[in-house]
């Protein structure tokens, strides 16, 4: 702001300037005129340089203001397909729900079931293999029929131990589940949160440049005047200098009729006339690949160290490029800082090909591929660096950099 009061200054003492040559031209000289002329070209060539300079300004801003339409845009994307990437992650958690109770259904009528037999063999047991011995033909058919019945209780157990671990299975995928959804949801959090930054950083840009067009407005109807002002002075030092010519003519030709007509005459002087002149961690890693191997054991020791937006330090945060970048750059392959970029190194494999020390790429995001279908990378500010599900969101490219 303090550089707009001073170009306002600087074009109201322009105005001023202007307002006296006006009030004193019409009683200035040929010489004062020419004197005045230099002074309004010098304050046009001041007016028109601050053109430049507002222009110049004005471009900046405008090619930030481009730069931010286009960040708004992309986030403005990320964010569409986070929320889609979400809308899915919720349909998985309420089939793994549904999963859930019915195999805590299952394990429950199992275990009932299997109550009531031991209930009923306990009870009834003298009974029942007495009626065992007296139906059997034998003591070796009477000891099939005991085995039988010890086999239905050992089914029985085993049949609540798969029920048991089904729903153990099921929990733990909707533990794994509910992870994933609390990351993507931080991470549309960050978003909305960065959208509303670049919308704000994008306002106050906009006002700088209608700013800018003010000034520029301005300065331009003071460049006009001043050049209706040269123009003016140049008619006038025209009318002034054909009157002096005239003068001169006029002057001369009664010189010269005067000496002609009597030698006692009048001296003939010649009046003078008026001179003129010019201006001038524990995860397992699959690969056929040892250097994709290695890529994936070194960057598993960075897991829990923070995420920092915009670093690149393994230790002390990085974010999801910068996390790779500098991963990968400790064996000497050089990456952009940046997960748009990264998209495009490398050669593309399908992920069915994916191996360890691949790059998973997402819309907005990068990570390293550790094999079985697991990745590292720089998740959230909230999260850090840590291992996932790499299909956890919608994959748009695999790239083998090695």
């Amino acid at each position: 702001m303090h550089k707009f009061r001073k170009i306002g200054r600087q074009l109201l003492a322009a105005a001023l300037a202007a307002s006296m040559i006006f009030s004193i031209e019409a009683f200035a000289t040929e010489s004062e005129i020419k004197k005045q002329q230099a002074q309004t070209q010098k304050q046009l060539d001041a007016i028109n340089q601050e053109m430049k300079s507002i222009e110049s300004q004005r471009d900046s801003v405008l090619a930030e203001i481009d730069s931010l339409n286009s960040d708004l845009v992309n986030l403005m994307l990320n964010i569409e397909l986070l929320e889609s990437d979400l809308a899915a992650k919720e349909e998985e958690l309420a089939q793994a729900q549904t999963d859930y109770e019915a195999a805590k259904q299952r394990e429950e009528e199992q275990y009932e079931a299997m109550k009531l037999r031991i209930q009923y063999i306990y009870e009834e047991g003298d009974m029942d293999y007495l009626t065992l011995f007296l139906e059997a033909d034998s003591f070796a058919d009477f000891l099939n029929r005991a085995d039988f019945a010890k086999e239905i209780q050992t089914k029985d157990r085993q049949m609540l131990e798969e029920y048991q671990e089904t729903k153990a299975e099921v929990e733990e995928l909707l533990d794994q589940l509910e992870q994933e959804k609390a990351d993507m949801e931080a991470l549309e959090a960050e978003y909305e949160e960065e959208q509303a930054n670049v919308e704000a950083s994008l306002e106050q840009k906009k006002a700088e440049e209608s700013d800018y067009e003010t000034q520029l407005a301005n300065a331009q109807a003071q460049a006009s005047t001043f050049r209706k002002q040269l123009e003016k002075q140049q008619k006038e030092l025209k009318r002034l200098e054909a009157e002096r010519i005239a003068k001169e003519k006029a002057a001369q030709e009664t010189a010269e009729v005067g000496s002609g007509s009597s030698s006692s005459g009048s001296s003939g002087k010649k009046p003078s006339g008026g001179s003129s002149g010019s201006s001038g961690s524990g995860i397992s890693v699959s690969g056929d690949s040892s250097t994709g191997v290695a890529i994936a054991n070194y960057a598993l020791q960075f897991v829990g160290n923070p995420y920092v937006y915009g670093g690149t330090s393994l230790t002390n945060g990085a974010d999801c490029s910068g996390f790779t970048m500098s991963v990968f750059a400790h064996f000497g392959i050089s990456l952009p800082h940046s997960s748009a970029g990264q998209r495009s190194v490398g050669r593309a494999v399908s992920y069915s090909e994916a191996q360890a020390g691949d790059l998973i790429c997402y819309d907005g995001h990068v990570a390293i591929y550790l094999g079985g279908g697991r990745i590292v990378h720089a998740s959230t500010e909230k999260t850090g660096i840590k291992t996932g599900t790499a299909t956890y969101r919608t994959i748009l490219s695999v790239r083998r950099c090695y």
